[in-house]
């Protein structure tokens, strides 16, 4: 019995060390992104912004106050967001739509809340749109928002949207991003 002990142990140890190696994550686990999940219509809080989706809309068209417009398949986001700690260099830079495994980046070519600056502790109201594939509208996608384009080891406030569930609109406004009117 007693050689037996040192096998036991030392299998023991080896089940411990396998247990431990399973669970332990792999390197790029300290990069990922910090996921805060977003609900329509509540505040979601990251480390550095706050942000709430108000509504989403799937249209045929979009135009903006500036008189631009385009038509095709636009997805736009209505929201608030501010700044949590610091206000000096914080813009709202980071908003992207996964579809299975593409990304659409938010449009450059429509005014709207890409880029706004953010200010500590006061809401901005604008929109946010993404130009998509016509087969994108039976799909379901993550709308992921941060304040920087890099987001490891950062907050990514995340929502799912089913794009087949939204009732499509002829054509849909992007408003003017501005302060928020409570």
């Amino acid at each position: 019995m007693k050689r037996a002990i040192p096998w036991l142990v030392t299998a023991a140890l080896l089940i411990a060390a396998w247990l431990v190696a399973l669970i332990t994550p792999d390197d790029s686990a300290s990069a990922e992104p910090f996921v805060v999940p977003v609900t329509i219509g509540e505040q979601a809080a990251g480390r550095d912004f706050s942000v709430t989706v108000h509504d989403v809309t799937i249209a045929d068209a979009v135009s903006a106050a500036n008189g631009w417009s385009a038509e095709g398949t636009w997805l736009v986001v209505e929201l608030d967001a501010e700044a949590n700690l610091d206000q000096f260099g914080m813009s709202f830079k980071g908003a992207t739509l996964v579809i299975d495994d593409q990304s659409f980046r938010a449009s450059e070519r429509v005014p709207s809340f890409l880029s706004t600056q953010l200010v500590t502790g006061v809401s901005q109201s604008g929109a946010l749109a993404f130009e998509l594939p016509e087969e994108a509208r039976t799909s379901t996608g993550v709308l992921q928002l941060s304040a920087k384009e890099d987001t490891r080891a950062d907050s990514v406030a995340e929502l799912e949207i089913d794009l087949g569930a939204l009732t499509p609109v002829a054509d849909a406004e992007v408003r003017e991003t501005d302060w928020t009117h409570p």
